[in-house]
């Protein structure tokens, strides 16, 4: 059963040493492309919730 376990971990390693890291500057620009997509969608999100309010106002 430990040797599973153990084998199990080394696969682990073995597969983290062959992943490719994102640069610091790819990821503080995918942060940042993150950032601006959820802000343009609370935007939007909140513009119709607006509109949608003033149309329930002059319908009730």
């Amino acid at each position: 059963m430990f040797t599973k376990i153990k084998e199990y971990f080394r696969e682990v390693i073995a597969q983290l040493k062959q992943t490719t890291w994102p640069t610091k500057e790819s990821t503080k620009n995918m942060t940042l492309l993150v950032v601006c997509v959820a802000a343009l969608l609370a935007l939007y999100l909140g513009g119709i919730d607006f509109l949608l309010q003033k149309i329930m106002g002059i319908l009730i």
